[in-house]
């Protein structure tokens, strides 16, 4: 509601300064102000939904974190505002855009910054805010402070309670006795509730808790022992009454989905007329330099599995055999990235590979060799950002962790391309595919194609 509110007022202002006497209605052939309004109320209502799917409802606590998501959300709703005005000539001028896109950022986090400073005025009444005890004094339990404390909610905490640590304190929160106090805490403080923060305490210490809770008739919640896995973030689900902790599943769904593959759609399609000439250009080399075929044609998996043939410019010896790839793609993701490091290449390709042409590695080293996945693009099989397809061969050395970055379509380019190239261990190269797809924003699409091109243009390969 913040975000809408500063938005419309963005837009006002840019109309009452760039249209005071309502020329802009009057080209719209309207009597009043009345579709202008409309106007403007629906390129507030695309920016929000921009803003979602830029991820800005997903952080918490605001910050330079969150006001960088801003400017990002803003400009690339700004952009596509420019677009859809030269696409269906809206009569909105790009002056007025630009002032409101101007206006936009301060506003949006103004308004953030006095919404949250309102909801945590209004939590910091003690008759509304609900007062809160953590049990244990460790790790988990000064982290589970910490999120208090960043996130907006209505706790007021008080402190700790915990057998071994009488007399201590954390971030001005003290210990305010041992376990066996919570009766009394709850009769000192109605409304009490408790979060158990005990990860590693045996069965008998939690069960004594809850009993004791129970007892008083406090609320409590159990922090899960396990935070984190090595597949991503960890996350909990209903499922009927029993609780379940597991991983996160992919950001990639629903309306977030729809976004990317409609971009890739027409991003692709675009990139195929505008390529035209360099694709025909590289395949007449190919042609003549290599003769047939000009293109490569190879089984990679796809999205849950599903394999798919991935084009590429032939850029090998007709004939060549994959046991050299093999045992190269074996050593890198047994040995934890040793392989690539020793050969210096992409964790792909091997640069001492004397199976590719010399008309190969010219093509290999800015990429053209990738060109024709656009089509895949274009097929839905691939798309222009997603962990790299991986072949048939590797996903049989997969840990069972590893599949996680086969929950989405693989892309031409990705986080791991433009955050450690060829240095990274497989390991590391999961983790990035699985940060990607937890966070995926439609701007961290348009940063890592950003980022993308100069790698392509310094002549690294991808």
């Amino acid at each position: 509601m913040a975000d809408a509110l500063a938005l419309l007022v963005a837009f006002a202002t840019a109309l009452s300064l760039h249209d005071p006497h309502g020329t802009m209605a009057a080209r719209l052939r309207i009597a009043g102000p009345g579709l202008v309004s409309l106007s403007v109320t629906g390129i507030a209502l695309l920016w929000i939904l921009v803003f979602r799917a830029c991820n800005l409802y997903g952080m918490r606590g605001g910050g330079f974190k969150e006001f960088l998501g801003i400017v990002k959300g803003c400009s690339t709703a700004f952009l596509l505002t420019l677009g859809g005005d030269f696409l269906v000539h809206v009569q909105v001028s790009r002056i007025t855009t630009v002032t409101a896109f101007a206006l936009s950022i301060p506003l949006v986090a103004a308004g953030r910054a006095l919404t949250r400073a309102c909801i945590r005025n209004f939590y910091s009444n003690p008759n509304i805010a609900t007062p809160l005890v953590v049990v244990g004094f460790n790790s988990v339990a000064h982290y589970l402070c910490d999120q208090i404390r960043e996130q907006l909610t209505q706790y007021d905490l008080l402190g700790f309670v915990d057998d071994n640590s009488r007399g201590r304190q954390f971030s001005g929160l003290p210990v305010l006795g041992e376990i066996d106090s919570l009766p009394a805490l709850a009769k000192r403080h109605p409304g009490l509730e408790v979060a158990i923060a005990l990860p590693n305490a045996p069965v008998e210490v939690q069960e004594r808790v809850v009993r004791l809770c129970e007892e008083a008739h406090v609320r409590w919640r159990m922090v899960p022992w396990l935070l984190r896995s090595p597949g991503g973030t960890v996350k909990v689900e209903i499922l009927g009454v029993v609780p379940l902790i597991g991983t996160c599943g992919s950001n990639l769904d629903g309306l977030n989905f729809a976004i990317k593959r409609s971009f890739d759609l027409a991003t692709s399609s675009l990139l195929l007329v505008f390529l035209s000439p360099i694709l025909a250009l590289t395949a007449l080399a190919v042609r003549f330099f290599d003769g047939a075929p000009i293109l490569f044609r190879q089984v990679r998996v796809g999205i849950r599995g599903k394999p798919f043939e991935m084009l590429k410019f032939r850029t090998m010896r007709v004939a060549s055999g994959d046991a050299q790839h093999r045992q190269y793609v074996e050593k890198w993701i047994r040995t934890d990235g040793a392989a690539a490091e020793h050969n210096g290449a992409n964790v792909y390709k091997l640069t001492d590979d004397n199976r590719i042409t010399a008309l190969g590695r010219i093509l290999r080293r800015f990429s053209l060799d990738e060109l024709p996945q656009i089509i895949n693009v274009v097929r839905g099989d691939m798309s222009l950002i997603g962990p790299r397809p991986a072949l048939p061969y590797e996903t049989e050395l997969y840990e069972s962790w590893h599949h996680r970055r086969l929950e989405v379509v693989p892309g031409i380019t990705g986080l791991w391309q433009i955050s450690g190239r060829n240095h990274l261990s497989f390991d590391d190269m999961v983790r990035l595919d699985v940060q990607y797809m937890e966070n995926w924003s439609f701007a961290s699409d348009l940063r890592i194609l950003a980022r993308t091109l100069p790698v392509l243009l310094k002549g690294g390969g991808m």
